[in-house]
């Protein structure tokens, strides 16, 4: 999940048009980090205590983490999907 979540900041990245795009990288590659560990953490945790397993650990695991992260970058970024007329 670590490299998606890398791949879908240096994207935003090379896409973005505003200022300050290093700081905002940094920020990025931070969040990308720390949503890792957490998602690691919580997956480990509810695997071991029988809670969930499966298919719902997957899309937990993978699927929302990605959806969210995504739609993060593009507000972060300030990335128009369709152009502005």
């Amino acid at each position: 999940m670590n490299i998606v979540l890398l791949i879908i900041s240096i994207a935003c990245f090379y896409e973005a048009k505003k200022e300050r795009k290093g700081l905002r990288f940094i920020l990025s590659i931070t969040s990308t980090i720390i949503l890792s560990l957490i998602m690691e953490g919580t997956a480990h945790s509810l695997v071991e205590a029988k809670v969930m397993e499966g298919t719902p650990l997957i899309i937990l695991y993978f699927a929302l983490p990605i959806v969210f992260f995504i739609t993060f970058q593009l507000l972060f970024y300030d990335i128009r999907m369709i152009d502005e007329r």
